[in-house]
């Protein structure tokens, strides 16, 4: 295992190194990295608000919010807004004499009333007439306000002018407090509007960097106080309360604001005192044209006992927002929608102050586990591992939001899972192309296609290193090829070579043999490297029996080159011997040493002298169930001390021919009576089978060695050991 990781380093370092990126950047706002995940997380929350995935809200929202719009059909009826006094006055009185609960003017009157333009034909010039007395008009509007129960606006901006008069604020900024957006200048209605106010409060709606509203402050600070925000001021006059109450949190001797309290209602904000508009698709408020309200058009109960909110949808009025449930909405909508949440708080998602710690926690953890568990995994587990990861985050991230009113930001953790896991995986696809390439270069021409599959499939399997193994080896080698060689072209044996050496290669392949090397027409091949086959000794005595019927099947093509048929002698055994990746700086190749490959080597040189074409050591016919061997002979090759048995293999007993069947009955009573020093009998049995077959050259020699033991009387000790003197 730690193999592994000590294989990954570099992945695991750069994982590392990408994790800590991304916690540097939350930790350390703002910077580019941290830039880039808002704009996506932002653009994610959007998503999520247009697929419905908003906020709850309820189907009769109670009280009903109803917005009285001073819309392009209000204006091409009842004038360009900004009006006179008396229309403004006259609207408030028409909205009051259906009784609503709370009248909200999402308007500023900052200025004397404006100069009307007299009425005049369309060809006319059409002066611009002054109102006669402005205090009067502002003192009618100021009554109308006083006469019902209103709201009323003010602004706060980043110039250093101010305009009016503040209301007083009973609500000090709190020590060490999270420096919230501090306004430099005001803009208020004038005074007697002011002072006919129940409640007023600001109507700032700060747009985030891409311009779209999602969040609003429920409080301002300005000149060391708090002001609250309009649809605040609204709906504490609609609960009838009398203060607000600021909750606050203390983390490393600095106050976070937590929320606001009005009476029973905890309303939770984010430590800036913002809350996320509650922007829910199926919501959609009542919408009144204000020429309706004044030329008694509607339903004369349609705002009894609602909270009215008065604002423009006019395009010239600017007062227009992008948000996440759609482009160019109303400002009044907007309010409308916060109004709902602060009297419903349930509704409301909550950003609490430890969700940046949460946030750490998960990515540390995501990546400690990341970074333990992508080492151990292939290529298809790491894609299938980042896709799990990828639904567990969602699943967390969707449960907070619907189940516990908790949005957290998702894109940090996506952002690392994406990162972590294309790293892994593009490390490993360049390693897998570092492994094919280098398994190509170093089996591609001797091991079989499948053997390369499995090793790209299972590459931790493979060792280059040396190490000893059982394993069988062949040797093939062509009978009296220098001579055939003297007589041919060089062509015309180069074409020859080629054809043998492709058709034995493919006969090595299907057996799942490795070829180690060619050596003019000798053929070297093993079994059991590189990858492990618990039957190498039989497809290895499979593989000599398919080069024996190859030559056979060949023997016309051969002849076109103008050579007999051609005889190949096989030596095989079957030992412990040494595999790896061996050579020198200069050139390596993956081979195998080893007396028993040397035992091999000299079994295929004797394959002349008895005149057989395959001989396998008894160490492989061990291993050969099924296959059918005659005993060829007890031998002491030269260089070695230990005595080695020969057999013949005759082909699978199942498809022994009756002919053959009987030859390997008789030889095999012959060896008996052989190793039995029955001298006479064993020289019948091998005369009958000359008789019967007589092309073996092995019942000859045997005779031949029977007529000189009967010369002489063999020594006690005689074991039937032949000793060759030679290679």
């Amino acid at each position: 295992m730690w193999l592994k990781y000590r294989k990954h380093a570099p992945e695991i370092l750069i994982g590392l190194l990408f994790s800590a990126v991304l916690i540097v950047a939350l930790l350390t706002p703002p910077n580019p990295v941290e830039s880039i995940m808002s704009h996506a997380d932002m653009a994610l929350y959007d998503l999520r608000i247009r697929l419905g995935e908003g906020f709850s809200s309820t189907e009769t929202p109670e009280p009903p919010i109803v917005i009285v719009d001073i819309d392009e059909h209000t204006q091409q009826q009842e004038g360009r807004w900004p009006w006179s006094r008396h229309q403004t006055a006259s609207l408030i009185q028409h909205i009051g004499e259906q009784e609503p609960s709370l009248i909200v003017l999402d308007e500023l009157f900052g200025s004397t009333e404006p100069v009307q333009q007299t009425a005049c034909n369309a060809n006319d010039f059409c002066p611009l007439t002054p109102p006669p007395d402005p205090t009067a008009a502002d003192r009618e509007l100021a009554e109308a306000i006083a006469g019902q129960d209103v709201i009323l606006g003010f602004l706060f901006h980043q110039e250093y002018v101010s305009n009016g008069t503040l209301p007083p604020s009973n609500k000090a900024v709190t020590a060490n407090a999270l420096k919230l957006w501090e306004a430099r200048g005001y803009s208020t209605s004038l005074a007697p509007l002011q002072q006919a106010l129940f409640r007023s409060g600001h109507m700032n709606t700060l747009l985030a960097t891409d311009g779209s509203a999602r969040r609003i402050p429920l409080f301002l600070q300005y000149g060391g106080h708090l002001y609250p925000s309009l649809t605040l001021a609204a709906a504490q006059r609609f609960l009838l309360e009398k203060d607000w109450q600021v909750h606050t949190a203390s983390l490393d001797k600095l106050t976070l604001y937590t929320g606001i309290g009005l009476g029973s209602r905890y309303i939770a904000t984010n430590p800036m005192g913002e809350i996320l508009i509650p922007y829910a698709r199926e919501t959609h408020f009542p919408v009144i044209s204000a020429t309706d309200i004044m030329r008694g058009k509607t339903n004369p109960h349609a705002l009894e006992g609602a909270i009215v909110l008065v604002g423009s949808s006019a395009l010239l009025q600017g007062d227009l927002k992008n948000t996440p449930l759609q482009a160019n909405m109303p400002g009044i909508t907007i309010h409308a929608f916060v109004l709902q949440g602060l009297l419903h708080p349930e509704i409301l998602l909550h950003e609490p102050a430890w969700d940046l710690t949460l946030e750490l926690i998960g990515l540390l953890a995501l990546a400690l586990l990341m970074l333990s568990l992508y080492p151990l995994c292939p290529p298809r587990a790491l894609l299938l591992s980042g896709i799990t990861l990828t639904l567990v985050v969602i699943a967390a991230n969707v449960w907070m939001w619907h189940g516990e009113h908790v949005r957290l930001d998702m894109v940090p953790a996506l952002a690392l899972i994406f990162g972590v896991t294309t790293l892994f995986v593009i490390f490993d696809l360049l390693q897998e192309s570092r492994d094919r390439q280098r398994l190509q270069h170093l089996f591609g021409q001797y091991v079989p296609p499948e053997h390369i599959r499995q090793m790209l499939a299972k590459p931790d399997s493979l060792t280059l290193d040396g190490e000893k193994r059982e394993m069988t080896v062949l040797f093939a080698d062509l009978h009296d090829f220098t001579s055939i060689a003297e007589r041919l072209d060089t062509q015309v044996l180069k074409n020859l070579l080629n054809r043998y050496l492709n058709a034995v290669t493919n006969i090595i392949f299907e057996q799942n043999g490795t070829v180690d090397k060619y050596i003019g027409d000798m053929v070297m091949a093993f079994w059991n490297a590189p990858l492990r086959e618990p039957k190498h000794a039989r497809q290895a005595v499979l593989c000599s029996l398919n080069l024996r019927r190859m030559l056979t099947e060949n023997a016309a093509e051969y002849r076109e080159f103008g050579i007999t048929p051609l005889q190949l002698g096989i030596g095989i055994n079957s030992g412990d011997m040494n595999v790896g990746d061996m050579g020198s700086d200069h050139r390596r190749a993956y081979t195998v040493l080893g007396d028993a490959v040397n035992l091999a080597s000299r079994i295929e040189s004797l394959t002349r002298f008895y005149g057989v074409d395959i001989l396998v050591s008894e160490h492989t016919r061990k291993q050969c169930k099924g296959i059918t061997f005659r005993t060829i002979d007890r031998v002491r090759v030269k260089g070695k001390r230990e005595t080695v048995l020969l057999y013949q293999p005759l082909g699978l007993s199942i498809d022994l021919t009756p002919p053959l069947q009987n030859l390997w009955n008789m030889h095999e009573r012959a060896m008996d009576a052989y190793w039995k020093q029955d001298w006479p009998h064993a020289s019948k049995l091998f005369a009958r089978i000359l008789v019967e077959y007589p092309e073996e050259h092995l019942a000859g020699m045997y005779l031949q060695r029977i007529a000189r033991l009967m010369q002489k009387t063999p020594p006690p000790d005689w074991d039937g050991v032949y000793e060759h003197r030679r290679k």
